[in-house]
């Protein structure tokens, strides 16, 4: 891949169509990136500019690192991140014919582009509607302008061979240690990893799940948006935190302008959701007792629980002793007898 003239400038997307800092790669030569300057962030982050890494993928990592921690965390269906805009004739029959699916902070990003290696394109600093996103790495090999195409084939052939189209190889890994942890709970602590999920989960609006990182508040799914560059788009859910209803406040004895206030919205990913049963009981019994807050928002998960479980609804007792994977002579906290009293029977 022969970029002709032009600097190569690679634009980091994560969850929003407007790219989250502008990069300038200063040298790339077949399969590997050079020197990267990070030349454009949103205000906030101005300490980033003009910072230089000696690769892409450390300023990648730098720059999530400092915008957004909880990249980490994340287990991505589509793992690229950088981004580059090219004009030129690029058939996709030649992309990303050698390597494996892997993207750019996965300690490999081996996937690469030996046949388009004499290709020459163009590449813009933002899009003008001329041409199309690639992932940077999957434009790789960059064959340095000047250089025979005979000459470029065979050098290319000569990597392969070698194994060196692994961009960097294995020193990625000493820029990708363990994950970090979420953020935890308001008091600190940070909650058991959720389990392995072995059946489909499910994404309607209304339904609720805890998310770690926005803390130990339930959270309802608002709806669902398509993020990410043209072409290239996955689904992110927004939602927000669980708010008690006029009767949850009344059975509590809150104010009903509790159940009136407009809560933030947020949006994850899928692989985010933690199912109410995997938190619900830890959070009752423990940050719960001082936090009136987060026991009405779980009360409300409670309520709207046992109104919508199956096809029957159920006592909110039963709903309490469901999430909290009580055994049924538990008994159940006084605020569960209060909230649907004509079913608690069961």
């Amino acid at each position: 891949m022969v970029v002709v003239v032009d600097p190569l400038y690679v634009s980091l997307f994560v969850d929003d169509p407007t790219p989250l800092a502008m990069l300038l790669v200063h040298d790339a030569a077949y399969f590997q990136f050079g020197t990267t300057e990070v030349i454009e962030t949103p205000s906030a982050h101005a300490h980033l500019r003009h910072k230089k890494y000696s690769h892409l993928n450390g300023a990648c990592v730098g720059v999530l690192d400092d915008m957004k921690p909880s990249w980490r965390t994340w287990t991505r269906g589509d793992p690229h991140v950088a981004w580059v805009y090219v004009v030129g004739e690029l058939p996709q029959s030649e992309l990303s014919s050698q390597g494996a699916r892997t993207g750019l902070l996965d300690g490999k990003h081996s996937f690469v582009s030996p046949l388009a290696a004499t290709r020459r394109i163009s590449v813009r600093r933002s899009p003008d509607g001329t041409g199309r996103w690639v992932p940077a790495h999957v434009l790789r090999p960059f064959v340095p302008p000047g250089v025979p195409d005979n000459v470029a084939v065979q050098r290319v052939r000569d990597l392969i061979a070698k194994g060196q189209h692994h961009s960097r190889g294995k020193n990625n890994k000493r820029l990708l240690p363990e994950p970090i942890p979420p953020s935890g709970t308001s008091s600190g602590s940070t909650p058991p990893p959720a389990k392995r999920r072995a059946t489909k989960i499910h994404t309607k609006e209304g339904l609720m799940y805890f998310v770690d990182r926005l803390g130990p508040l339930p959270h309802e799914i608002v709806r669902t948006e398509m993020r990410g560059p043209p072409g290239h788009t996955y689904k992110v859910l927004c939602m927000r935190p669980v708010e008690p209803t006029g009767a949850t406040c009344q059975a509590l004895g809150r104010s009903s302008t509790d159940a009136t206030s407009v809560a933030p919205e947020a949006f994850v990913q899928k692989n985010e959701l933690v199912y109410l049963r995997e938190r619900f009981g830890q959070l009752w019994y423990g940050e719960a007792e001082n936090d009136g807050v987060l026991k009405a928002s779980l009360c409300e998960a409670v309520s709207r629980f046992a109104a919508s479980y199956a096809k029957q609804p159920i006592s909110a007792a039963r709903a309490f002793r469901s999430l909290a994977k009580c055994p049924d002579a538990t008994p159940t906290p006084h605020e569960f007898a209060v909230l649907n009293p004509e079913t608690q029977s069961d």
